[in-house]
């Protein structure tokens, strides 16, 4: 395939992606700000961490973390953190730091729950996705001017 094919190819897919990611990112960051607004926060305890290689350059960090909604039965919940916030509560060999603060919807805590200043989230797709529909559109605008 030639250079200026995979180039439309790519941006094809960066404009077709791009809203799905904006969508993804818009939904995340509605969830963040109604558990900001609603959420319940109790206290958690780390029970468990692992750093694990996702491809040939990131990692991902998880804690299994228990906690008690209120009025509920004790809840454990594996959370995808931040690197920062995983290595401040870890050293080598363990957790160092096992408390944490769990906030929550009390409609679904299960499902609802983050940890508080350290859960990783996707709120970062909105702009990715913007971005990547406007530098597909605008490629794909300059690839046809240009053929004209």
């Amino acid at each position: 395939m030639e250079t200026p094919t995979k180039i439309k190819l790519f941006a094809a897919i960066a404009v077709i992606a791009g809203p799905f990611l904006t969508y993804n990112g818009h939904l995340e960051k509605e969830r963040l700000a109604k558990l900001e607004k609603e959420g319940v926060t109790v206290d958690g305890m780390i029970g468990g961490g692992e750093s694990r290689r996702s491809g040939k350059r990131s990692r991902s960090y998880n804690f299994d973390v228990t906690f008690t909604p209120q009025g509920g039965a004790p809840v454990t919940k594996t959370f995808k953190v931040t690197s920062s916030f995983f290595s401040a509560r870890t050293n080598d060999t363990s957790v160092t730091d096992p408390l944490v603060k769990v906030r929550y919807l009390a409609a679904n805590a299960q499902d609802s729950a983050i940890i508080v200043d350290g859960s990783d989230d996707d709120a970062l797709m909105f702009p990715v996705g913007i971005g990547a529909f406007a530098v597909g559109l605008i490629t794909l605008i300059v690839m046809f001017m240009r053929k004209g």
